[in-house]
């Protein structure tokens, strides 16, 4: 394979796996409407959805990271150890900007545990609603970092 290949072989993963993680996140979203819905239709919607989220989440991540998975397995190296790629770049930057998300939530749930509190809601709500905010902004941050603004078109 030649090197082009190689590094789109690398980036085309990298936004697969940005792609699980935004259905990972919305489908933790859901989870966390079903848990503020009392025992209904809606409520078993939601459960139905979020078990289809979490079918998604699994299929869109192993079709991204398929090519890594063949590789490991067959021993071939399809993806060598290259200079970082643009979109690499992103990827740590959007995992950067996914904790700062994550501190900020925290700080602001210890702000607030008086009033949390008193909605007393359970403790999985919380782990759940952090783990959204990590993905979600991760992913989030990826698609906008990588996102064609037509900036290649001004510098000509």
């Amino acid at each position: 394979m030649s090197q082009k290949n190689c590094a789109e072989t690398v980036d085309r993963v990298q936004t697969g796996v940005a792609r699980g993680m935004l259905v990972c996140g919305v489908t933790y979203l859901i989870l966390l409407w079903e848990a503020l819905t009392e025992k209904g239709r809606l409520n078993e919607i939601l459960d139905f959805a979020a078990i289809i989220g979490s079918a998604l989440t699994v299929i869109v991540t192993f079709v991204s990271l398929w090519p890594v998975i063949k590789q490991k397995l067959t021993g071939k190296v399809l993806v060598q150890n290259e200079p970082e790629s643009f979109v690499s770049g992103a990827m740590l930057a959007s995992f950067k900007n996914g904790w700062i998300a994550l501190t900020l939530t925290l700080v602001v749930l210890l702000g607030t545990t008086k009033f949390l509190d008193s909605l007393a809601l359970p403790l999985k709500f919380y782990f759940v609603l952090l783990f959204a905010v990590a993905v979600l902004s991760a992913s989030i941050s990826f698609f906008w970092l990588t996102r064609d603004d037509d900036l290649e078109g001004l510098e000509e």
